[in-house]
């Protein structure tokens, strides 16, 4: 008889043992699908965002075209702060410390782009200062997921300051052979 009774206590702690486990478990995974989730939003904002900034300083101002493009690059701005709203909820801090230094940086290149324009020769000497920022990010999110840094993106964001294409030379489809 004891030897039924330890038995199905065992059984009964085991099932509490267990469901605490998967509850505690399931938390974690959720947690960690959340912080993914904020940080591939924040990834995809940013060239959204930072596109519309590109048609605002290339829009010739002031007039109606100027008013749309700062309208679109206004609602993009919306939708950027949200992701990083979520990304301050979930994210690590590094990550949202960088996701803080990116803002700023593309704030900066949205008043130029407004206030000034952005000729399309000068662009990429602009937006370094952003990119270097959101390079930066993408660091902290792979440090905070346990993945190694990507050489190929700093290596891309030296030939960028340099103003050369990335990576191996395109081949010309224009000549025949």
């Amino acid at each position: 008889m004891q030897v039924a009774l330890l038995a199905a206590l065992s059984g009964l702690i085991g099932i509490v043992l267990g469901r605490f486990w998967d509850a505690r478990s399931e938390s974690l995974r959720w947690r960690r699908d959340q912080r993914m989730q904020s940080y591939q939003a924040v990834a995809g904002e940013f060239y959204r965002y930072r596109e519309a900034i590109r048609e605002l300083g290339r829009a010739p101002g002031p007039g109606s075209e100027h008013d749309e493009r700062r309208a679109e690059a206004s609602k993009l701005r919306t939708d950027w702060n949200r992701c990083l709203a979520t990304l301050w909820l979930h994210g690590s801090e590094r990550a949202a410390a960088c996701a803080l230094s990116v803002d700023h940086q593309l704030s900066k290149l949205g008043t130029r782009a407004a206030e000034e324009g952005i000729p399309d020769e000068q662009w990429s000497t602009y937006r370094e200062p952003a990119l270097v920022a959101y390079d930066d990010f993408v660091d902290a999110i792979r440090s905070d997921l346990r993945l190694s840094p990507l050489a190929a993106l700093r290596a891309g964001a030296a030939t960028r300051a340099l103003g050369s294409p990335a990576g191996p030379k395109a081949p010309n489809l224009d000549t025949v052979d």
